[in-house]
């Protein structure tokens, strides 16, 4: 009956249909008429000029005086690849070595996984003195008959 009526409608009547539903259940909860406001007009955006000093509290620097405004970096280390002896350099290229394939670093983390599972049970779980590790602390209480 009345719903099929809906579907025959126009878009525009369904549309100003709804406005005028909500504009009304709008008028009636507050009790006054819906009026539309005007559009404001829109202001117009001023240019502002941002001006940056040494000494604000905001850092800056100046690519034409580096050190004076960020400061020497050659404070922080050595500059040069060689930085580290040529012994321990070797020692740490070898021992990662195998690690760098993504293959040999998946194989590396599917045996170092479990097996720390089963270093923390074996002993982990000892010096955590978990309850299981450490057992009863107390006598049992016996039961109505003396017995546990």
């Amino acid at each position: 009956g009345g719903y099929s009526a809906h579907l025959n409608s126009s878009p525009t009547l369904i549309k100003s249909k709804m406005a005028f539903c909500i504009a009304s259940s709008t008028s009636t909860f507050v009790g006054a008429k819906v009026a539309v406001r005007a559009k404001a007009a829109r202001r117009t955006a001023r240019a502002v000029q941002t001006n940056a000093k040494y000494g604000d509290e905001s850092v800056y620097f100046d690519l034409g005086d580096v050190e004076s405004t960020v400061g020497s970096w050659d404070v922080y280390g050595v500059e040069s690849k060689a930085r580290y002896p040529d012994q321990q350099e070797k020692f740490f290229e070898q021992a990662a070595q195998g690690l760098g394939r993504r293959e040999a670093m998946y194989s590396f983390l599917a045996l170092a996984g479990p097996a720390a599972c089963l270093v923390f049970g074996a002993k982990g779980s000892k010096d955590a003195k978990l309850p299981i590790t450490v057992g009863p602390q107390k006598e049992p209480q016996l039961g109505p008959r003396d017995r546990l």
